[in-house]
């Protein structure tokens, strides 16, 4: 490693002020767009018009003045003597972050549209697993953004070589056999988008449409109870079963549309490439991402699937990484499009380890579990007919609520139940394995290495039956599992055993 290699002072790629620039003006077109809306359409006067113009042609002028200053007082450098990497930001107060070498769990680079047109990348160093936040440099060319990764890494490597229990291999945890490229292309992505959950996409219109109506609310209020007087004169239409089957198609096709789009800018030019070392994980439309996994790193590996998605062979890995207790969401990747056989290989890098267990014991859940389940979903339809009957908000026959009540019960008793079966807690020698789901299916595996600690709580209504629930807390999120018997305490003292006795790195 040159000593010598960013030891002084340096600044982001002059495209940063550009950058910071334009990012600013966006933010400030979030903040008063509606503002805008409404002086263009309430006709302002010529003077108005004059006074906005000037107005935001000095809010500009002072914004260019900002990111240059910014630009100015960004700087970074590695401080070779202290073994750190040192950023220094602030206009008014200055902040200073320094991060030790063996602090640092993983480099990658991100880049929005505006960066790939500019020609610059995002570097991102990972402080997960600490108190610290990550650090990114915005705006870096791509031959320093290699340059200062390949840097950063091989200084973390050997500051953790040093660290490193005598007698315990730092050689890549991977299994350097079997090097492969998978790529997911459009076809696969739309399938993606049909057969994925359209309650996000469907939730997404309803904030979007509430949005957009306390914005017009704030502005024209006048106006909008115009409006109002004006919809109530339909409401017989509305109510008619024709106009509200068409409107719920509308509002499904509008949902798929949108899950669609969301895939696509999420996941497209979705990319996995393993060499001997690592595992890159490339994607995104408006921010591309790329990312390295390691085997050390992983905490608690997902699959999912549904039984659309099964037929179509569509698997998709949700990946926790070792974080901090603030930053969990931030370090979960998720992989859509997977077919059976990468999902093979995926496991088979990141768990090099495994093998053929001496045991395998499976608990399952409680039936007390599977009332309690069944007495919440219950309480809609309690709701449902308590308002049918003491209150005149909803006017329907005695018949239509009886069939409504019935169709619903029959429905949420059918799915609790199926949902309880497929509930599953597998302990082997090596790993923990939970399986949950009845459409939705959830595969979650860990190593026992990786557990930090186990919580054992028992309520009162458990005490009668011997039941616990047990959760594993790892550095990536828990695995929780309730309403099981005390039989499981034995093998909870053999985990925590796995998790003590182990000399190898689990960050």
């Amino acid at each position: 490693m040159n000593p010598e290699a960013y030891s002084t002072a340096q600044r982001q790629s002059i495209a940063g002020i550009l950058l910071i620039y334009l990012s600013s003006l966006y933010k400030l077109f979030r903040m008063f767009w509606a503002l805008g809306a409404y002086l263009l359409i309430s006709s302002p006067s010529r003077t108005t018009l004059i006074y906005s113009g000037m107005g935001l042609l000095v809010l500009g002028i002072l914004t260019l003045i900002y990111s240059y200053l910014y630009y100015r007082k960004f700087i970074f450098y590695i401080d070779y003597d202290r073994k750190e990497f040192v950023l220094e930001k602030g206009i008014f107060s200055t902040e200073n972050t320094a991060i030790p070498f063996d602090k640092i769990q993983q480099v990658y680079f991100k880049r929005s549209i505006l960066q790939r047109l500019i020609k610059v990348y995002s570097l991102v160093v990972d402080t997960a697993g600490s108190n610290q936040k990550e650090v990114e440099i915005k705006a870096i060319s791509g031959e320093d953004a290699n340059r200062l990764s390949e840097i950063l890494l091989k200084a973390k490597a050997e500051k953790t070589q040093l660290l490193q229990p005598e007698g315990e291999s730092t050689k890549p945890e991977g299994s350097g056999e079997g090097l492969w490229t998978h790529k997911v292309g459009i076809l696969t992505l739309l399938k993606i988008g049909i057969s994925t959950n359209y309650l996000r996409g469907l939730s997404l219109i309803f904030a979007f449409a509430m949005t957009i109506y306390n914005r017009i609310n704030t502005y024209f209020k006048d106006r909008m109870e115009d409006v109002e007087v004006y919809v109530s004169q339909f409401s017989g239409v509305l109510q008619s079963i024709g106009f509200l089957a068409m409107l719920f198609v509308l509002l499904l096709l509008l949902s798929i549309s949108i899950t669609i789009i969301e895939v696509f800018i999420k996941y497209y030019g979705l990319k996995i490439q393993q060499n001997k070392d690592k595992m890159e994980v490339e994607m995104g439309l408006k921010t591309n991402t790329k990312v390295s996994l390691q085997p050390r790193r992983l905490q608690l590996m997902r699959i999912k699937t549904n039984p659309v998605q099964k037929r179509l062979n569509l698997y998709e890995a949700q990946i926790s990484l070792s974080s901090s207790e603030n930053e969990l969401q931030k370090n979960k990747i998720k992989i859509p499009g997977l077919g059976k056989d990468i999902v093979k290989k995926i496991k088979y890098f990141l768990y090099p380890a495994s093998s053929k267990s001496s045991f395998s014991i499976t608990f399952r859940p409680n039936k007390l579990l599977l009332f309690r389940k069944i007495s919440l979903v219950m309480l809609p339809v309690l709701v449902f007919l308590a308002l049918w009957y003491f209150t005149d908000f909803i006017k329907l026959q005695f018949w239509a609520v009886l069939v409504l009540a019935g169709l619903y019960i029959i429905t949420a008793l059918s799915l609790q139940i199926l949902a309880f079966k497929a509930r599953k807690l597998i302990v082997t020698e090596e790993f923990l394995q939970k399986k949950t789901g009845f459409w939705n299916k959830t595969e979650e595996t860990l190593e026992l290495f990786k557990i930090q600690s186990v919580s054992v709580k028992q309520p009162i209504w458990y005490r009668r039956r011997n039941l616990v629930n047990v959760v594993f807390h790892t550095a990536g999120g828990d695995l929780r599992f309730y309403a099981v018997t005390k039989e499981i305490l034995p093998y909870v003292n053999y985990v925590l055993y796995k998790a003590e006795v182990t000399s190898k790195n689990w960050m």
